[in-house]
C-alpha cells in the first residue's frame, strides 16, 4: 500500500490519531484483499472518471479512495479523509 503524495499521507496519519482501530482495520483489508466487497464499507466507485477507484469507509464520515493494482500488487491510495464532497477522481 503507498500513498499518491504527502497531502495523502498526511490524511492517512490524521485517520489513525483519529481512529487507530478501523484505520488498522483498513490498512489489513487493503493489503490482503483490496477488491473484496463489504456492503455499506468497501466497494468499486461506479462512473467513468472512477475507472478502477475504490472506496473504503473507515468510519461513517471519514473515507479512504484508492486504486488497486493487481499486476504489481500494490495499492495507491489517492485520498484519505474527511468524506469530501464530490468524491475524489484518482
Amino acid at each position: 500500500m503507498v500513498a499518491k503524495n504527502r497531502r495523502v499521507n498526511r490524511g492517512w496519519e490524521a485517520l489513525m490519531q483519529r481512529h487507530p482501530e478501523n484505520t488498522r482495520r483498513c490498512y489489513e483489508d487493503l493489503c490482503t484483499a483490496p477488491t473484496t466487497r463489504q456492503p455499506g464499507r468497501v466497494f468499486p466507485l461506479k462512473g467513468k472518471p472512477y475507472k478502477g477507484a475504490w472506496e473504503y469507509e473507515v468510519t461513517k464520515g471519514d473515507k479512504v479512495f484508492y486504486v488497486p493494482d493487481e499486476e504489481q500488487l500494490k495499492v495507491v491510495v489517492y485520498y484519505a479523509g474527511k468524506r469530501p464532497n464530490p468524491s475524489p477522481t484518482p
